[in-house]
């Protein structure tokens, strides 16, 4: 005799004409759902031969109303804002989260896409380390979606993203410091490899082209987002013959690292070195002086992408790809 195979949420919801969020709340008994549709998707229950164990069993393997998130640093207060507005929006749907932390390591990202396959989420809202080509394919084969959020890969129509003009804030950022009297500028830029770190560089020499100031190969290191990387390359450009006026950095951590070494090295911001930077408005911060910078929205790109990978989830029909790229917000600072 052939074992029976356990209920699968979404061949109900096929069945009928219902989205697989729709038929979890009715065999939950949880959520606005009337009557009518509690029946039908109770009736369909029943005339498939399932039994209630079968049903919940097809649930925990499925966990039908859960999307995963994995990010780089669940400890970055950026991060945890995405996390935040990705949360109440999941949690208003009737989906819960299950999150991890890549550590900006390829190969833990590729670890933590697995477990979010084995745990059999609806979809993933995932801010990359760089290529994990492999897994990505996976979850496409699966038609599990995903949302990048932060780095997203090329070509980008192939995928839902939200992201930040990343060009258009280094230029703006860069364009401001110019006007502020600053030409000689250098940068701690992101992973060169990495949509993000590349968009900010690349806007950081529009802007300098376009204003003719000078960009000096000594002046520019390539970073990796994390606080010891900003420490050193710090020091590294301020041991140079000539150290440059002011320096614009690619994120928060290496920010704050990069302020330590000015401190031990006896110098001060902006009257030794100037700086500006990204994502460094969080109000908990106790950094002196403030620094300047151009900021995400992050709560915005959380909201943003769970709500294109819900309407992806409970859609009756295949949709066209959305990549929404929001605008920066500018800070103002004591660091310039």
């Amino acid at each position: 005799m052939n074992k029976q195979k356990p209920v699968r949420l979404r061949d109900l919801a096929f069945e009928l004409n219902l989205s697989v969020s729709t038929v979890s709340r009715a065999m939950s008994g949880k959520g606005r759902i009337s009557d009518k549709t509690r029946a039908r998707v109770l009736k369909a229950i029943k005339k498939s031969n399932y039994t209630p164990n079968d049903v919940a069993r097809s649930l925990r393997m499925q966990n039908a109303m859960s999307i995963g998130i994995i990010v780089t640093d669940i400890t970055n207060s950026f991060f945890a804002s995405v996390i935040k507005g990705a949360q109440s929006v999941s949690r208003e749907k009737g989906y819960s989260i299950l999150l991890s932390n890549s550590d900006e390591n390829i190969l833990y990202e590729a670890e933590a896409m697995q477990l979010m396959l084995e745990k059999q989420v609806s979809g993933l809202i995932l801010a990359s380390v760089g290529n994990n080509g492999p897994r990505i394919d996976q979850f496409r084969s699966l038609n599990i979606p995903i949302v990048f959020i932060d780095n997203t890969p090329e070509p980008i129509t192939s995928f839902d993203s939200v992201s930040t003009d990343n060009h258009k804030a280094a230029y703006c950022l860069t364009t401001r410091l110019i006007e502020k009297g600053y030409r000689e500028i250098g940068m701690i830029t992101g992973p060169l490899n990495q949509s993000s770190g590349r968009q900010r560089y690349e806007g950081f020499q529009s802007a300098m082209n376009e204003h003719g100031a000078p960009l000096r190969a000594e002046w520019i290191r390539e970073g990796d987002f994390q606080m010891e990387s900003g420490m050193v390359l710090m020091r590294r450009i301020l041991e140079t013959a000539r150290p440059p006026r002011a320096v614009i950095i690619s994120n928060n951590y290496m920010t704050y690292g990069a302020a330590k070494t000015i401190k031990r090295m006896g110098k001060s911001i902006p009257d030794d070195v100037a700086l500006a930077s990204f994502d460094t408005d969080d109000p908990t911060s106790l950094s002196s002086p403030t620094i300047a910078s151009m900021n995400q929205p992050a709560v915005e790109i959380g909201t943003k992408a769970a709500e294109i990978l819900i309407n992806r989830l409970t859609a009756k029909q295949p949709l066209p790809h959305a990549n929404l790229v929001l605008e920066p917000v500018f800070t103002d600072g004591d660091s310039w």
